[in-house]
């Protein structure tokens, strides 16, 4: 396959619900405006962001299908299948490919996690059977998953017998090191996603130079700053800006005490005038007491809300 040709911003996109919790599709194409607005035109459905796991495979279909309409504001679309059962997360993937996304992504195994990098292969190449002409991308995450495995180990043995692995997306604290072997992996050959908005600079520093990050739906402005400053090699400039970000993700998660979903959806919807809703059970909706202090939290750092 031909390598997977990025650079820059990815939106890793939520899904907007109604009040009543069901979908609200209908927000989908002002989201995309939105995001073509501020120069972003790919994006990363039914992750983290996006609640892909506490959605039936049905909504997670509609979901993709909408951001596939969008093709005036959004050229890039990759998809998140993994959905626990494999055969719900095959049909998941054979859908994104029928409907002619860029790219797939998957978590491992939530509950059969993989213990060996070679477990991890091992899964990834079953489900590439279903996805043999579409670039594929492991999301390595964590913080969430639970798997602590050697993401440079996988991406060298997998290169060797996955011919569509196209990468991951790196949601890791180590830039430097893990990360940056990963982008040396395979030739340099893969498309590696730095996936901490907190680490932008550093990764770019060690040679990343794609993110898909929880800020660029809601203010993408400081991330895209970065990028720029780090292509005139002003790295100076770039470390600036990236404090100004730290101070910015730390209001939105001031109340949390750290990331959730929810602090990060609703902030989207304060930044953006854009109703995304309310998160889904198990993950639990801001409070309008919540909400009204969110909203003086990220005026206190010079944002402007809704």
């Amino acid at each position: 396959m031909k390598r997977f040709n990025f650079t820059g911003m990815m939106a890793p996109t939520f899904a907007p619900f109604k009040s009543d919790g069901s979908l609200n599709l209908d927000v989908i194409p002002t989201y995309a405006k939105h995001l073509r607005k501020h120069g972003i035109k790919a994006v990363w459905v039914n992750g983290t962001a996006g609640e892909g796991m506490s959605m039936t495979v049905s909504e997670r279909k509609q979901i993709a299908e909408a951001w596939m309409k969008c093709r005036d504001d959004i050229s890039t679309v990759i998809v998140q299948c993994e959905a626990g059962c494999f055969k719900n997360t095959t049909e998941l993937i054979k859908h994104a490919v029928s409907i002619g996304v860029e790219g797939v992504a998957l978590l491992p195994n939530l509950f059969d996690k993989p213990k060996t990098t070679d477990d991890l292969v091992d899964y990834m190449e079953e489900a590439s059977k279903v996805c043999p002409n579409t670039p594929l991308f492991y999301y390595h995450i964590p913080m969430k998953t639970c798997v602590e495995l050697s993401m440079s180990e996988f991406l060298e043995k997998g290169a060797k017998r996955i011919l569509n692995l196209a990468g991951l997306k790196f949601t890791d604290t180590d830039v430097a090191g893990e990360g940056r072997k990963c982008v040396l992996a395979a030739g340099g050959t893969l498309t590696i996603f730095n996936g901490f908005d907190e680490k932008l600079q550093e990764a770019v520093s060690h040679g990343f130079n794609s993110a898909v990050g929880g800020t660029f739906s809601g203010f993408p402005t400081m991330a895209s700053q970065i990028f720029s400053f780090m292509k005139e090699s002003n790295d100076a400039e770039a470390k600036k800006v990236q404090e100004e970000l730290l101070i910015q993700v730390g209001a939105v998660f001031k109340q949390s005490g750290g990331f959730t979903v929810a602090s990060l959806k609703t902030a989207t919807s304060l930044l953006t005038g854009i109703d995304m809703g309310p998160t889904r059970f198990p993950v639990k909706p801001y409070t309008p007491a919540m909400v009204d202090r969110l909203r003086e939290d990220l005026r206190a750092v010079g944002l402007s809300v809704h």
